[in-house]
């Protein structure tokens, strides 16, 4: 059976909606469909737990299935190597019988469990269509719709041909070929999809630079109908970056940008790529960047030739070692008076997920699926290194003229404190104390004025049955008031204090 033109139906994707669920109805699609003599399964935590239920009225004769966890596998490495992983999980392969007739399957939800494996999530599907290549394996890999986010299951309907389902493999019209995937651009994968449904559609012309959407979750797929066209997407790179605490650029072959460029000015070159990205397709005019940059020069014309240089600075430490015939402009553009940032297609922002992130967890958490919220807290929690540009210089991240910076560090930071505490709450319900303070703790450690962290600490003291330690973290409250800042003290942590102690309020 295939899927789709030259396209194996050994490499599945699996989709379900609730993480408790998962296992039980794979395994009730993988007997029934695949008909596997055994069934081997990637999980968390590598235990066996689950069994196979009534699969179409008929129940799986002595199937066996075998299991190990992530680690066990080295999905759980930092930094990720997808070539470690292929080797464990084929000595795995060896190690059982060969010639049986087998169901891989591997729970997505590692993916959440790392930086980089969110970072690098979309190559699995080639290690996936490679391991499918094996005689009498079939590959499923388990997405979870709820908890995985968007640039995750995107990059699933891209990179695997067939989908399993309760009544059988359908075809992936999303499927991408293993070329095309990794280094076709967008208008190439395009063409691939134009192409199969319109066999006699073309070729189209060379697709344009994308500019970047600052933080939005679609940023590095929204296009503008005016931005410049270029020749040069042969191989292009795509890159990993990380925004939260000091700036990074990661490559694919996990070189890092070195921003100290001779005869340049790290920091400049630095806030130049951060404003850029932060103004997406927009991009920033000549005055702007110089107003920002250079706020105090004498002359007009002094600012614009440090800003050519900086830019010719920044697009050598993008490019890093050039080769032969590299164009040193690709990735910093200029229209006219304006210059664009062009990242490669589909490289992954750290902001972009964490935003994610947090929003299904808050969608979890007003479901009542606090396994699933928390497993979205932690991936968000990991991901927070530091606030939004941290070695950014206060002069051009506090400027009252461009706030490109100041109110999306702090919104970002509060979020942060959203996390801590709503995973507090979460591990109180469950009457695990210690953990919970661990997250109050995190939020202080940060901001010893955050009120929603001293207000669940206090809550935690409170299931504990702990009077004292409520009015100690009271009394940290207010010692911070008067030690650290101006502000008044909060009437609502007052009240939410005198709730929790049992002192009326008075009349």
């Amino acid at each position: 059976m295939t899927t789709g033109v030259g396209a194996p139906a050994a490499n599945l994707a699996f989709f379900v909606s609730r993480q408790r669920s998962l296992f039980a109805e794979f395994l009730d699609a993988a007997i029934e469909q695949l008909a596997p003599a055994r069934i081997l399964i990637v999980t968390a935590d590598g235990k066996s737990s689950f069994k196979p239920r009534t699969a179409g009225g008929r129940r799986g004769k002595n199937i066996p299935i075998l299991c190990k966890a992530y680690a066990d596998l080295s999905f759980l490495d930092v930094p990720i190597s997808f070539g470690r992983v292929e080797r464990q999980i084929e000595r795995w392969l060896e190690a059982c019988d060969p010639a049986a007739e087998t169901v891989l399957a591997i729970d997505m939800g590692w993916g959440l469990e790392t930086n980089s494996a969110a970072a690098n999530f979309e190559r699995w599907t080639l290690v996936a269509d490679r391991l499918a290549a094996r005689p009498g394996l079939q590959v499923v890999s388990l997405y979870n719709r709820s908890l995985l986010i968007d640039e995750q299951l995107l990059a699933a309907l891209r990179g695997h041909p067939g989908i399993l389902t309760p009544t059988g493999v359908a075809a992936n019209p999303h499927w991408l070929p293993a070329r095309l995937l990794t280094q076709g651009t967008l208008r190439e994968q395009i063409d691939h999809w134009l192409g199969e449904i319109l066999p006699d559609s073309g070729e189209m012309p060379a697709a344009a630079i994308h500019a970047a959407e600052g933080a939005d979750p679609m940023w590095l797929l929204r296009r503008s109908a005016e931005e410049p066209v270029a020749t040069y997407f042969d191989s292009r790179d795509r890159w990993k970056i990380r925004c939260f605490g000091r700036l990074r650029i990661y490559r694919n072959d996990g070189s890092q940008v070195n921003w100290e460029v001779s005869g340049g000015a790290t920091r400049k070159s630095k806030t130049l790529f951060a404003y850029l990205l932060q103004r997406g397709g927009q991009g920033a005019t000549t005055d702007e960047l110089c107003d920002l940059l250079w706020p105090e020069a004498d002359k007009a014309e002094t600012a614009r030739n440090r800003l050519y240089h900086t830019v010719k600075c920044l697009r050598e430490a993008l490019e890093g070692r050039p080769g032969r015939g590299a164009d040193m402009r690709r990735y910093l553009l200029r229209d006219g008076s304006r210059y664009i940032l062009a990242p490669p297609e589909r490289s992954w922002l750290d902001i972009s997920t964490f935003e994610q992130l947090c929003r299904q967890s808050h969608s979890h958490i007003k479901s009542g699926a606090s396994d699933e919220a928390l497993i979205c807290l932690q991936a968000a929690d990991r991901l927070y290194t530091g606030d939004l540009f941290a070695d950014i210089p206060a002069d051009y991240a506090d400027n009252s003229e461009h706030d490109w910076c100041w109110s999306k560090r702090y919104w970002l930071r509060d979020m942060f404190f959203k996390i801590q505490r709503d995973a507090a709450r979460i591990h109180r319900e469950r009457q695990d104390f210690s953990t919970a303070l661990a997250h109050c703790q995190k939020a202080l450690a940060i901001d010893p004025l955050c009120e929603m962290a001293h207000e669940e600490a206090m809550r935690v003291f409170r299931a504990q049955g702990r009077r004292e330690a409520i009015d100690r973290q009271y009394k940290l409250y207010l010692d911070s008031v008067r030690h650290f800042d101006d502000r008044p003290q909060s009437a609502a942590l007052r009240q939410i204090y005198r709730s929790l102690v049992g002192v009326a309020q008075p009349g």
